[in-house]
């Protein structure tokens, strides 16, 4: 679209080259002018695949003194759009401007086609499935891809890639291209058209897609810009959230001094199990070789009750050649079932001693069990937080047993307290009925010497009845008691096994945590630093993209360095376009006046 300066505008811009020219040539041509600053501004037109097809500068300079300036790089044609004073290229490096007025001068020098942008453009275009050129594609419909790749050009000074900022705009006519997908583009809406827009940060290289259906394909040619990225980045307000990570960090450490805690309950839990499984073997032992013993009590009281039932039925008989049968058997019988009494009251006194014994260890290895209550929520988050824990699984597990024992002991508290007292009484009857049967057989052995039968065979007969009689709930009642022991025996062992598993479980427990307490070392060590890793990330990623302190300098010289303010480049690639056979054929490309080239300079031609 062309511009429409109005009157007055275009008669002042009219003249004042000429005012220019007059005065630069009423002033001596041999001075010597002073440069104070340049901007250059780089235009390359490419073709459809990326490749340059042309290339030149625009140099604005800011004349502080009028007068022969020299300015530096190396063109292939000059173009001075300012002044009509000439301009030559003294060498591959200079460029000598004569008689330039003061204020802005501009001109554009034309670079060699083999001269290499700071980025490398390679474009690509795909029809229904198959790569096509840019002729192949005018005019036809299908599935159209457009690729896109932005790479360095490590031919050229990198500091144009390290601190420029690209923009890639793409013009899509809304009539041409339908259903279009560019999922990195910014789409936006000019008109009925669209307009994809791509941003390229510094020292970063780019691929794109675009997809669409075509129909008559034509195409604007794609507008790249290149500016310095100089603005600056403030640094964000990062406190809160390396606040947040301060809470996590210090939540891991209590969690880690939490678990050296448990770890050390867990600890005295193992040390008392065990001990109370010592403990409970030796109880076990003793329980067992009571039941044993009972055994062979049984059967001596059986045989002592058998020979007073056989004294009893001969003492009964009326027949009066009476052969009462009082020989050595009865007595060795009496006197088995006292030493049994002895050994019984003596393995009850060794069964009481061991029984406290054990009693006491068991107790308090059952006390040092922790009774704290853990919820069923707070078992259901251990396992959210370690889903694939096998350590907390035994955790659980061994919690339950533990717990189970406890309760389980303190429901058979009083039981246990009542068997010391019991095996103390037990242990005196037994004394007491061993004395009283030495007595009894002491006694009878020394009335058989001076017995009367025929005086006192009724009394006698009277008192073996009674004997017999009492004996014999005295035998049942032996009988009931060495089953109970036997019983108590059986039973025991279960809750043994179970003292023991829980010992074994509680070792396994223990080493567990141990293994969990390390990895929370570890993690509590690695997470320490996160706030200050976290602050130095952030600072780094700022750095990267905050260019504020770059310098600019000259696309063309070095030399030109000092002087430059800013660099841009404007970079447009070829249109595919239909032929358009009622275009009048162009002029020929005569030398354009001063007036056009000003134009052109602004966009106004």
């Amino acid at each position: 679209m062309k511009r429409v300066i109005p009157a007055t505008l275009a008669a002042t811009l009219l003249i004042q080259p000429v005012w220019f020219t007059t005065l630069a040539y009423a002033e001596d041509s041999s001075s010597t002018g002073t440069i104070y600053s340049k901007d250059e501004v780089i235009y390359a037109n490419l073709d459809e695949v990326g490749t340059v097809n042309e290339l030149y500068v625009v140099n604005a300079l800011e004349v502080g003194r009028e007068g022969s300036i020299i300015d530096y790089g190396n063109y292939d044609k000059l173009t001075n759009l300012t002044t009509l004073s000439e301009m030559t290229q003294l060498n591959q490096e200079q460029v000598e401007i004569y008689d330039a007025p003061e204020g802005m001068f501009y001109y554009q020098g034309n670079l060699s086609t083999n001269t290499n942008l700071p980025w490398n453009f390679e474009i690509s275009y795909v029809l229904d499935g198959d790569e096509v050129s840019a002729e192949e594609l005018v005019g036809n419909d299908g599935s159209f891809e457009l690729h896109i790749n932005v790479t360095k050009n490590e031919d050229v000074d990198p500091a144009f890639f390290e601190n420029y900022l690209l923009q890639l705009s793409i013009p899509l006519d809304s009539s041409i291209f339908t259903q279009i997908d560019a999922p990195e583009a910014t789409v936006a809406n000019a008109g009925q058209n669209k307009q994809l827009a791509y941003t390229i940060m510094p020292e970063e290289e780019a691929s794109y897609t675009l997809r669409a259906n075509v129909s008559n394909f034509e195409m604007s040619g794609i507008e790249i810009s290149a500016l310095p990225s100089s603005f600056a980045i403030d640094t964000p307000d990062t406190e809160e959230l390396t606040g947040e990570f301060d809470s996590l960090t210090g939540a891991i450490s209590d969690l880690n001094n939490g678990l050296g805690d448990v770890k050390s309950g867990i600890d005295a839990l193992s040390t008392g199990l065990v001990q109370l499984e010592t403990g409970s073997a030796t109880y076990r032992d003793g329980v067992n070789e009571a039941a044993n013993g009972g055994s062979e009590l049984v059967e001596a009281s059986g045989a002592i009750q058998s020979g007073l039932n056989q004294l009893n039925e001969g003492l009964s008989s009326s027949d009066t050649e009476i052969d009462i049968g009082l020989d050595e058997g009865l007595f060795g019988a009496l006197d088995q079932f006292a030493t049994g009494l002895s050994e019984l009251s003596a393995g009850m006194d060794e069964l009481n001693s061991h029984y406290q014994e054990a009693y006491g260890v068991l107790k308090e290895a059952i006390n040092e069990i922790p009774s704290t209550e853990i919820s069923e929520e707070e078992i259901q988050q251990l396992y959210i937080d370690n889903p694939e824990s096998e350590v907390v699984h035994q955790l659980v597990e061994t919690y339950a047993a533990a717990q189970k024992a406890r309760a389980t002991f303190y429901a058979v508290d009083e039981a246990f307290q009542a068997v010391q007292p019991a095996l103390e009484e037990m242990s005196q009857a037994s004394s007491q009925l061993e004395e009283g049967m030495n007595t009894f057989s002491s006694s009878v052995q020394e009335g058989l010497q001076d017995l009367d039968l025929g005086e006192g065979l009724e009394e006698l007969a009277s008192g073996i009845n009674e004997l017999a009689s009492q004996y014999g709930s005295f035998h049942n009642g032996l009988v009931e008691y060495t089953g109970g022991v036997s019983q108590l025996s059986s039973g025991y062992q279960e809750l043994h096994n179970g003292i023991s598993e829980s010992a074994n479980g509680s070792s396994e427990l223990s080493a567990g945590l141990s293994e969990i307490r390390g990895g929370m070392t570890e993690l509590e060590t690695a997470t320490s630093d996160i706030p200050e890793q976290m602050q130095e990330e952030i600072d780094e990623m700022i750095s990267q993209y905050d260019k504020s302190d770059f310098e600019a300098i000259s696309f063309v010289s070095a030399e030109n360095n000092e002087l430059v303010n800013n660099v841009q480049f404007v970079i447009q690639t070829e249109g595919i376009v239909l032929p358009d056979d009622t275009e009048e054929a162009s002029e020929e490309n005569d030398e354009p006046s001063i007036w056009q080239r000003f134009l052109s300079l602004f966009g106004w031609d």
